[in-house]
Order: C-alpha cells, then sequence, then structure tokens
C-alpha cells in the first residue's frame, strides 16, 4: 500500500507539472503569434493577448479593445484550473492587455510578467520593452 501511495503521488505531481507546462507553451505562442503579427505589420495594426475568461484572446488594436466577439480576434482556450497573473495586474485581461507595436514588435510599457499557477507550483514568461518572450 505505502508504494501504491507513492507511486500515485509521484504520477499525480508530474500531471500537473506537465499541465503547467503546456498552459505556458500556449501562452508563450499566443504572445509570439500577437508580436509576430505586429512586425509583419498584419493590417497595419498592433496586435495584443489578453486573458478573458475562458479564452487567451489574440486581438487588433485597431480593432478597439480585446474582446470574445470581435470576429478578427484569435481565441485560444485556457486551462481553467490555472490561475494566471501578471505583475501589472491581478488579472491579465483587458484592461492589461500586453501589445506589441507595429513593424518593431516593441512594447511601449516597462518590462512584464505573467505568473502562472496551480497553486502550488509558479512558471513566470516575462515580456521586456523590446518584445522578448523570455520563459
Amino acid at each position: 500500500m505505502i508504494i501504491l501511495a507513492f507511486g500515485m503521488t509521484v504520477n499525480f505531481n508530474s500531471f500537473t507539472s506537465s499541465t503547467l507546462q503546456a498552459e505556458e507553451a500556449k501562452i508563450v505562442s499566443a504572445l509570439e503569434r500577437a508580436r509576430s503579427h505586429a512586425m509583419a505589420n498584419m493590417f497595419e495594426s498592433e496586435y495584443g493577448v489578453c486573458y478573458i475568461s475562458p479564452n487567451y484572446v489574440i486581438f487588433r488594436e485597431s480593432e478597439g479593445t480585446c474582446n470574445n466577439s470581435e470576429p478578427t480576434n484569435e481565441l485560444i482556450p485556457a486551462n481553467t484550473n490555472l490561475s494566471t497573473l501578471s505583475n501589472f495586474s491581478t488579472n491579465f485581461d483587458d484592461s492589461h492587455a500586453i501589445i506589441f507595436n507595429q513593424l518593431s514588435g516593441n512594447r511601449n510599457t516597462v518590462d512584464d510578467t505573467i505568473i502562472i499557477t496551480d497553486g502550488i507550483k509558479s512558471e513566470p514568461i516575462e515580456i521586456n520593452d523590446t518584445g522578448r518572450i523570455n520563459w
């Protein structure tokens, strides 16, 4: 029984770790896609990423702000069992979206950090003013 209990604990920890890493990769992918769109000057616009439950939203700044209903937005389903926090807000939401400048991919704001947590373990994603994403 002791061996079985230990095996189940180890298996559960590896499951939550891989879930956290998968969500981190999903957010980084959304950030990289928005930065790529901005640098390519698609639709001559800035692009941003925000979180509106239950999705990460890649949006075109020329269309307005981040929302779930704009037809040009890309919605990426988020894992609602994990928390996503940012150092500039308690939420990574519309009013605190990460926006990349067109052509350069730079940002108008200071460095930001998005932190994903499962309540036990946390993973940071840092975005600096030049648009570099470190994870």
